[in-house]
This record gives C-alpha cells, structure tokens and sequence, in this order.
C-alpha cells in the first residue's frame, strides 16, 4: 500500500507548465529517487509537496491526511515534512546539537532525541560544537538529523551530496541511506547523477519536461528502459537499427534475441520511439504488436557485447579502433567487417589492443523500440 500518492499533479510558473500531470506511488519505509537533468521539474516538485510552490491541480497525500488538493492546501509546517537541502543550510548561531533540535518542542525527551540523532550520524561529541568548526560532510550529516528529528512522515532530499567532492560524497550518501533506513523513513531523494540514483534507491522516478516517463526499480530502469531517451540517460547505450523478424531483429550484428518493449500504449504509428510522453511504469513487452518486417530501433548496452574467439556461434568480425580506459574496465570501440560501429565494455584484465582482429557477440537480449512513422534504416552503427 502507498504511504506518499501524488496524483495529476501540476504545477505552473507565470502561466507556463512545469510539472505535468505528475503521478507517484510511493511505498512506506523506501527510498524513491528522481532522477531527471537539470530544468526537468525535480527540485520543483519537492518544493510543491513540502509546500513551498501552490500546485495548479492534482492531489499530494501522505498517509491518511490530504496535504494538497483543489479545495485545501495545508501550511509547510503543518505537513509534516522533513527538508535537505543540497548545500547544510546550518544556523550558524545555534550549536550542533540546537541544530538537530531546532525543529523539537521545549520539554521530556527533546535532549535524549538530540542525542539519539548525534550518536546516529557518528557526531556525539560534537553536540556543543559551533557549525564552522565541521566539515561539508559533516555539516550535511547535522542536516539529515535536524531534518528527521521530529520524525517526519516524509523527507525529502533535494541533491543533498551535489556540492561534495566525488569520495566524500560516495562514503556519504552510503551513510545517509543506511541511517534513512535505519530510521524506517520513506525519502524523495532528486538527484540528477544516474549512479546515485541506481545505487541508493528502492525504486526510480525518472523525469523529463516536467513529467515522469519511467517509474520501476532500478534494474527496471536500466535494463528495460521505457524509452530510447530513458536508456540514454540512465546509462551508455550502443544503437543502431533493425528489422523486426519472428520475434527476433535482424541488424549488422546477426540475428539477435529481444525484447520489443514499449511503455506507451498507443500503436507503433501514433508516437515516436523517442516519446516522453510515456505511462510512467516499468516497459511492457510489445512483441506481439510489431509484424515481420517491421523497421526498428535497437539499444544495447556495452556491457551486453563481449570479445569472442574465432568461430565461436553467434560472433562477428571486427578490428579494435580505439580503447577509453577506465581502470577496472574500458570502453572498447569495434570496426565492425560489415560496416559500421559499435563499443564495448570490456574488464581490465581482458582488454585487447588498438588494431586487433577480434571477434564480437552479443549475450544478452537485444531491446528493440518501434521506429517513428516514415523512418528509413541507417546503414552503419554510430559509436
């Protein structure tokens, strides 16, 4: 049963639509991100359920208590929420532990919870500190705590580990989402780094133009993006076209296993393979909707191809062109015999060198997108 449900939200600045008839069904205790790029709507939609930007239409309710809808709209401090923002926002006056407390009633058990969150976020000895005297990440742990100190109902965590640096902020958003969980909050976390939101969330929103074009786990996400766009996005892709051929596709790499996905219910000729005006669920399988013969866009992640010996089934031909070292793996780029591109990710151990004779398979199932109406097949493979 959904603990946060937003329906039909939207949202509008001067007449001009930000958020989109937006929908979400969030489950109590789980951590949701919203992934999305700059200027989608991400930052404005916590700030129309915290309450701080009026919503033009729709419904937010969070457990049993409506805290927007056409006819109410409860004050910010009324809708028991927590906020973090991405920069601590400490008051500079108040000591480390006034600030966890600042959102606490006078009286019984306000200390003894002060002192719960300090030792939680690793800073019990830090309670009568000054702010300027913490790091950045322990500024933003002081945040966190100040935020779930009145036990919310929902935190919201607007890009809070944006302003970090890269190792810091890996080590941090592993603490905050296990204190997250610890406390058994439900958290809206808007990010706009993929890997934060594949690593961190029980489930992924992902957000374009205002609206949601994808909502599943983030194996969902990754693996059956809804869109071409979604797959873009979330991860490298390899793509290229094809055609449609007894529930398989026919592209320069052979005839490939796939799934025809689709999170739009309209035909193949009623929307572009690019939409983002999607159903915001997980993509369904379509197979049964594309005749033999159909063009077809295809989308593979590099990490699907993998060298083969000479011979080995299912393998084509290709030279190594070029090698984007990563240290633990590379992205491999591959003269395909036939004509055209393709990249794969290759492990460290395994790699090859520029101008190799390998060969190339691909071990995992193809996923495959109608074409937009009148599109012809491209000849080669872009990299």
């Amino acid at each position: 049963m959904s603990w946060v449900s937003i329906d039909d939200l939207r949202v509008g600045y001067s007449g001009s639509a930000v958020l989109v008839d937006v929908h979400l069904e969030i489950p109590r205790g789980t951590l949701v991100a919203v992934l999305g790029p700059s200027g989608c709507g991400k930052t404005t939609l916590l700030r129309a359920i915290a309450g701080l930007l009026p919503a033009t239409g729709g419904t937010i309710r969070v457990g049993d208590r409506v805290l927007s809808s056409s006819t109410q709209q409860l004050a910010p401090e009324k809708r028991g929420i927590g906020w973090v923002p991405q920069d601590a926002s400490l008051f500079p006056h108040l000591s480390v532990g006034e600030n966890i407390g600042f959102g606490l009633p006078r009286g019984t058990g306000r200390a003894a919870r002060i002192r719960e969150l300090a030792t939680l976020i690793g800073l019990g000895d830090y309670v009568d500190r000054a702010p300027s005297q913490l790091s950045g990440g322990q500024a933003q742990r002081v945040s966190l705590a100040r935020a779930l100190a009145p036990r919310p109902d929902l935190v919201l965590l607007d890009e809070p580990f944006a302003a970090l640096d890269p190792l810091l902020r890996t080590a941090l958003r592993t603490e905050v989402t296990d204190l997250l969980r610890a406390q058994n909050s439900t958290s809206l976390l808007v990010t706009h780094d993929q890997e934060e939101a594949l690593s961190l969330a029980d489930f992924v929103a992902v957000m374009m133009a205002g609206r949601i074009v994808q909502w599943g786990t983030p194996a969902d996400v990754y693996e059956r993006p809804a869109t071409p766009w979604v797959a873009r996005f979330v991860g490298d892709t390899v793509e290229f076209d094809g055609v449609w051929i007894d529930g398989r596709v026919d592209t320069a790499l052979g005839l490939l296993d796939a799934d025809a996905l689709s999170a739009d219910p309209r035909s193949a000729d009623q929307r572009s393979a690019d939409s983002l005006d999607a159903d915001p669920r997980s993509a369904d399988t379509v197979d049964a909707a594309l005749a033999d013969g159909t063009p077809v866009r295809v989308v593979l992640r590099p990490e699907w191809l993998e060298l083969a010996t000479s011979g080995t089934e299912a393998s084509v031909a290709a030279t190594v062109t070029a090698i984007a070292y990563a240290g633990h793996d590379a992205l491999v780029t591959l003269e395909l015999a036939s004509g055209g591109r393709v990249r794969a990710r290759i492990a460290s151990p395994r790699l090859p060198r520029r101008g190799d004779r390998v060969h190339v398979a691909v071990r995992h199932r193809a996923l495959v997108y109608p074409q937009p109406s009148g599109a012809t097949l491209a000849t080669a493979l872009p990299a």
